[in-house]
């Protein structure tokens, strides 16, 4: 049978095509090292693609998250293990001022230490990190959340802290009769993968991360109901201070012993930022794992195999001279059988 030289050539240059489209598509696998460019090349796999590529980026944000939550923590435990450093001298300063041998001159002496290490404790009360004050409660970067008032004590947010009381659900306030809230003292969560809920406007604390610290918490706030001594470390320190300057042993003795207690309650709320930052180390390893499964995942759906494309690659190649070479041999016979 006779073919046409016209249907030859077309025969032809279909196997050059095909064989030129799948050098080329190897070569562009090979050169992005995926296996498919866009979604038309392999819908159902492009598909998953596109879903775990979602996944990836929600697991990302957690743990950017989880990482700048950590950071502050870390940094947070180490400015409340110097301040826990630093009431621990001045409470052994205090024992020191209750030895009568001392004189005025030592117990002023003792005094004028007190006062700088509460000065110390104020700086770092208001720390920031970054342009946040850590301990400012929902106040990030307003203004110092502690400031000494004019009478030596200190106020937080603007609000003396010896009048700010603490209910059972653990609401601050102030003046009793109104109940009023603590200025700039909000909770603050952050989601880093617990999948955080909202009731009504409130999150539940059991799917929300509290990334804000209220300096309450960590200062102390109120009066002691039967001595009258603040609950407050500074305020303390300052009366510490009164106490050795204008000297009376027994009140000396009650306020080392308060300052003592506080110092319990300091360092049980070290140990609870002590507890989150292990928490978040978890979480930070738990997210960790997760987008590296994620980021697998995506390069076992796209990804090529090196040896596999190399493979395909040289056999392309080989299909591809093979057909040129076919086309020199082929075309000019069937131009001289038109001729003919």
């Amino acid at each position: 049978m006779r073919i046409s030289d016209r249907s030859t050539v077309r025969n032809y240059l279909k196997q050059m095509n095909s064989a030129k489209m799948k050098y080329s598509k190897t070569n562009e696998q090979i050169a992005s090292g995926n296996r498919f460019e866009r979604l038309s090349d392999d819908v159902s796999a492009g598909t998953r693609v596109m879903q775990t590529r979602m996944d990836l980026y929600q697991s990302q944000q957690k743990l950017d998250n989880v990482k700048s939550v950590n950071d502050e923590l870390k940094m947070t435990e180490n400015t409340l293990m110097t301040m826990q450093d630093i009431i621990t001298n001045a409470h052994a300063l205090a024992l020191k001022g209750m030895n009568e041998e001392k004189g005025d001159s030592g117990r002023n002496a003792i005094a004028n230490e007190i006062k700088a290490l509460r000065e110390q404790i104020l700086n770092l009360a208001n720390a920031q990190y970054g342009k946040k004050f850590v301990f400012g409660g929902s106040n990030v970067s307003v203004s110092q959340p502690f400031q000494e008032s004019d009478t030596g004590k200190i106020e937080y947010n603007g609000i003396p802290v010896d009048t700010i009381q603490k209910d059972a659900n653990g609401y601050y306030y102030m003046d009793a009769g109104d109940r009023k809230s603590i200025p700039m003292d909000e909770s603050v969560y952050l989601d880093v993968g617990l999948g955080i809920k909202m009731n009504a406007t409130q999150v539940e604390d059991d799917t929300g991360f509290l990334v804000s610290i209220s300096g309450l918490d960590i200062l102390g706030y109120g009066a002691d109901a039967s001595s009258g001594f603040s609950m407050n470390i500074f305020n303390t320190l300052v009366e510490l201070e009164d106490s050795l300057t204008n000297y009376n042993k027994e009140t000396l003795g009650e306020l080392t012993d308060h300052l003592d207690m506080l110092n319990d309650t300091f360092r049980s709320n070290l140990t609870d930022i002590g507890a989150k930052t292990k928490f978040l180390d978890i979480m930070q390893t738990r997210l960790e794992d997760t987008v590296d499964n994620y980021e697998v995942r995506i390069d076992n759906l796209m990804g090529i195999d090196d040896a596999e494309a190399a493979t395909t690659q040289a056999m392309n190649d080989y299909v591809l001279k093979a057909v040129l070479q076919m086309g020199a041999k082929i075309l000019p016979v069937s131009l001289m059988d038109f001729l003919r």
